[in-house]
């Protein structure tokens, strides 16, 4: 499949850098608007974290930037590359953590960063990788067998290899012990230094580990 960026001009917009520009973003799910000409931008070292109640579209809103939802109008341009025109380019500069990480059966936690290190093409990143978990000799073992925490934590150390312009983390602090959330938060913040946007969805029990993050509130289903 070529990326259809290589050959239309116009799917890349060299003006709009920022991490993320959402644009009249519409998404209707029968005769119910869950967003509504939705308008967000997140600048380099910005954290934005969504706010609102259960069914304000928090996750329709993450998964349209995702790339996982289709929205019916408006548009989602990552690090200048509109999705819909150049989604490869466009998913190369994402880090993606969704809610529930899924992890395929007969990998090792290893195995998985490797995979996911070479997709970026960082084969040396799973190192970086491999020195924030925490995990000894179980990382060696099928991912399968992780619990909940542990999955969480490995996919987010997934999204470490190479340099992702826009980070989407959907709950990246549940289910995790207090080690495992301080390097999160650390990584979190390091990739703010380099220039990375970062949107989160995070609930109230999140607050002290997202404080640090200096975000910027977006209440969903307020615009």
């Amino acid at each position: 499949m070529t990326d259809p960026s290589s050959t239309d001009p116009s799917s890349t917009d060299p003006s709009s850098t920022a991490p993320l520009s959402v644009e009249a973003l519409t998404k209707r799910y029968a005769d119910r608007t869950v967003l509504d000409a939705l308008q967000l931008r997140v600048e380099a070292g910005q954290t934005v974290v969504l706010r609102g109640p259960n069914g304000a579209g928090k996750s329709t809103l993450l998964g349209c930037i995702a790339g996982t939802v289709i929205p019916d109008e408006g548009r989602v341009v990552i690090a200048g590359h509109d999705l819909a025109r150049a989604p490869l380019r466009a998913r190369a500069a994402l880090r993606y953590l969704p809610q529930e990480p899924e992890v395929p059966a007969g990998l090792s936690g290893r195995e998985l960063l490797q995979f996911y290190a070479d997709a970026q093409g960082d084969p040396t990143g799973v190192e970086r990788a491999l020195e924030r978990l925490a995990f000894g000799d179980a990382i060696d073992h099928f991912a399968t067998t992780y619990s909940v925490g542990m999955r969480r934590q490995l996919g987010f150390a997934a999204l470490l290899p190479g340099r992702g312009r826009l980070w989407v983390l959907d709950e990246p602090f549940a289910g995790v012990d207090a080690a495992g959330r301080a390097w999160i938060r650390q990584a979190i913040a390091d990739a703010l230094a380099q220039g990375a946007g970062v949107v989160i969805a995070a609930h109230d029990r999140d607050v002290d580990d997202v404080a640090p993050l200096e975000p910027r509130r977006f209440d969903v289903g307020a615009q």
